[in-house]
């Protein structure tokens, strides 16, 4: 039997499996829902600070902060510092599509 050919090539697979597990952690999953959920038109309403961030999902700093990181470093956020403190936002806005899919799933099973 032929094996299955995916029409996706294998770096895309790999990149995309990468991003998955980065996204995996229940917080930093929250995290993303949560700046991909804000609006306005000027970048400085679609970002959040740090304190602004752990404070709306109740979580320690020290926690909040690897998380930021962590997803600043694997290409999820952008980060703007603004005097003494750091804004993040979404750096890839298509993964509310993901973000969005999986809530809705998760609200059937």
């Amino acid at each position: 039997m032929k094996p299955l050919h995916s029409r996706v090539e294998t770096q895309q697979l790999d990149r995309a499996a990468a991003m998955l597990k980065v996204l995996s952690h229940p917080k930093r999953l929250a995290i993303v829902d949560l700046l991909g959920k804000l609006k306005g038109g000027k970048d400085k309403d679609q970002q959040m600070s740090v304190t602004e961030i752990y404070q709306a999902l109740d979580l320690p700093q020290a926690i909040a902060s690897q998380h930021l990181i962590t997803l600043k470093d694997r290409g999820v956020l952008k980060s703007n510092k603004i005097g003494t403190k750091i804004y993040y936002a979404l750096a890839v806005p298509q993964l509310m599509k993901v973000i969005d899919t999986l809530e809705d799933y998760s609200a059937r099973i």
